[in-house]
């Protein structure tokens, strides 16, 4: 059923977080503070550069090599995301219609170049908070969130939004395939009953939510999340932080593909 595989498929960057690459034995705060870096600097760049986010493919494609992150799970992950950055930039194309180029005899105006542009965006940005959650378990995030200055009561939240909503997915599973059994020539949920599904659905998660609460308790859960143990900052963690830092710095500041391109012809 698609629900069971919609929860397997959230845990499925969780276990890949677990491996033993060089990428995952970096520091967590490293890995954090370049994926912020690396987001903020594709989104900083005008719609109309096309050109220049070019060498920022490099990093996704170097991370998952280095890591051994296979690409299927992030393309589908990826894929959910486009969409929305599609229906988004399409209003370009008509808001924007003067000639930004030429391919050949056919003209490219500023709206395709910005759409382009939207949708690599936003391919880069996913991809790279995906290769974070891949390469670090989300509680070492949530942890350096916590200690850069993120509010405890939303960090909280965050990440107990992240761990337990495959069990609500699980929830809707059982409860669809009950319905199922009951009216096996029925083909999903008739929209009569839709009121009453979701409505036992709030009730059951508010029943999973408090006895999951109940046994946290007796865990000795009081609010907060403690750790084992914190691992240092090593010198391989500054080198990779400063070092990719002065990269998207320089890659941002001057137009490599341009550079590159002249050079070579």
């Amino acid at each position: 059923m698609n629900l069971y595989r919609a929860a397997w498929g959230i845990d499925t960057l969780e276990r890949l977080a677990l491996g033993t690459s060089p990428m995952h034995r970096l520091h967590p705060r490293a890995k954090l503070l370049t994926t912020c870096g690396y987001v903020v600097t594709v989104i900083s760049f005008p719609s109309q550069q096309l050109s220049g986010l070019m060498p920022f493919l490099l990093y996704p494609a170097v991370l998952m090599s280095l890591s051994g992150t296979p690409y299927k799970p992030l393309l589908g992950r990826l894929l959910a995301a486009l969409p929305f950055a599609l229906m988004g930039g399409l209003s370009n194309l008509f808001l924007l219609s003067e000639t930004a180029l030429y391919l050949g005899p056919w003209p490219v105006s500023m709206g395709m170049v910005s759409l382009a542009s939207i949708l690599l965006k936003t391919l880069l940005t996913v991809l790279g908070v995906l290769l974070l959650i891949a390469t670090t378990p989300f509680f070492e995030i949530s942890r350096q969130l916590t200690q850069l200055g993120m509010p405890k009561i939303l960090n909280l939240q965050l990440l107990m939004t992240y761990r337990y909503i495959s069990l609500l997915l699980a929830e809707a599973a059982a409860m669809v395939t009950a319905y199922s059994l009951r009216s096996p020539a029925q083909k999903g949920i008739k929209m009569q009953d839709m009121g009453c599904f979701l409505g036992q659905l709030i009730l059951r998660s508010f029943d999973r939510a408090e006895r999951v609460y109940h046994a946290m308790q007796c865990r000795g859960f009081d609010g907060m999340y403690r750790g084992t143990g914190q691992r240092r900052f090593r010198f391989l963690d500054y080198g990779y932080t400063l070092g990719l830092g002065i990269a998207f710095g320089v890659c941002r500041c001057f137009n490599l593909s341009v550079f590159l391109g002249s050079f070579i012809g």
